[in-house]
C-alpha cells in the first residue's frame, strides 16, 4: 500500500509538471506572436503610401501569418519572413522590426523606402538575408547589422549611403554575398573583408572607394565574382587575384 501511495504521489507530480510546462510554452508562445503582431502592425504605419495595396490584407480579419508578403514557422508561428519586393512602397522601416526575433529573411528590394536603416536590426540573431536593394535610404551603412553573425546575404546596393564600409564585419563568418555598390561610400575597402572566407560574391562598383586591392584577396578561396569598376582605386592588381580558380 506505501509502494502504491509513493507510485501515485509521483505520478501526480509528472503530471503536475507537464502541465505547468506546457502552460509556460502557450503563455511564451502567446506573448510571441503578440510581440510579432504589433511589430508588422507598426511596420504597416511606417507605410506612407502602398500603390498596390499590398497591406490591405494586414488587417484584424486573418491570423498575420496569412498577411501578404509574411512567412511564419509552423510550430511557433512565428515571423520568419517580410518579402514585399518591387510594390513601390514608400515609407521608412520601422524599428520595431528588431522585435521580430525569428526574423530569418528580410526582402524589401525595389520600393521607395527612404531615411536611415534602424539600428535596432542588429537584434535580429537569426536573420540569413537581408536585401534593402535600389529603395532610397541614406546615412551610414548600418554598423548594427554586423551584430547577426548568421547573415549570409547582405545587399544594400543601389541607394544613397555615405561614410565608409564598417570595419567590424570580421563578425560575418558565414557571409556568401556582400553588396553595397551604387552608393556614396568613401575611403577603403576595410581589411576585415579579406577574412571572410565564405564570401562568394563581392560587389562595390560605382561608388568612390580609394586604395588598393591588396594581396589578402587570395585568402577568399571561394569567391565567384568580384565588381569594384567606377571606383578611384589605384596600384597594382594583386597576385594572388589570379590564384583564385573559382573566380569567373
Amino acid at each position: 500500500m506505501l509502494l502504491l501511495r509513493l507510485f501515485w504521489s509521483a505520478w501526480c507530480i509528472v503530471l503536475f509538471l507537464l502541465f505547468t510546462s506546457n502552460l509556460l510554452n502557450k503563455s511564451a508562445s502567446a506573448l510571441g506572436n503578440n510581440t510579432d503582431h504589433s511589430a508588422l502592425l507598426k511596420f504597416k504605419e511606417s507605410i506612407s503610401s502602398d500603390a498596390f495595396g499590398v497591406l490591405n490584407s494586414w488587417n484584424s480579419s486573418n491570423h498575420f501569418c496569412m498577411w501578404h508578403g509574411v512567412t511564419c514557422s509552423h510550430r511557433h508561428q512565428r515571423v520568419t519572413e517580410i518579402e514585399l519586393v518591387g510594390y513601390k512602397l514608400q515609407g521608412s522601416i520601422s524599428p520595431h522590426v528588431g522585435n521580430l526575433s525569428f526574423l530569418r529573411i528580410l526582402h524589401l528590394e525595389d520600393n521607395r523606402f527612404h531615411s536611415n536603416v534602424p539600428p535596432e536590426l542588429g537584434r535580429l540573431f537569426r536573420l540569413q538575408f537581408i536585401s534593402l536593394a535600389n529603395n532610397t535610404l541614406g546615412g551610414q551603412l548600418p554598423i548594427s547589422l554586423t551584430n547577426c553573425s548568421q547573415l549570409k546575404v547582405f545587399a544594400l546596393n543601389g541607394n544613397h549611403f555615405i561614410g565608409q564600409i564598417p570595419m567590424e564585419n570580421h563578425s560575418l563568418a558565414k557571409l556568401k554575398i556582400f553588396m553595397v555598390s551604387r552608393n556614396n561610400l568613401t575611403g577603403r575597402i576595410p581589411p576585415s573583408i579579406w577574412n571572410l572566407s565564405s564570401l562568394t560574391v563581392l560587389n562595390f562598383f560605382y561608388s568612390h572607394l580609394e586604395g588598393n586591392i591588396p594581396e589578402e584577396i587570395g585568402l577568399l578561396k571561394n569567391l565567384t565574382k568580384m565588381t569594384v569598376s567606377e571606383n578611384k582605386l589605384s596600384g597594382m592588381l594583386p597576385f594572388s587575384l589570379y590564384n583564385l580558380s573559382s573566380l569567373t
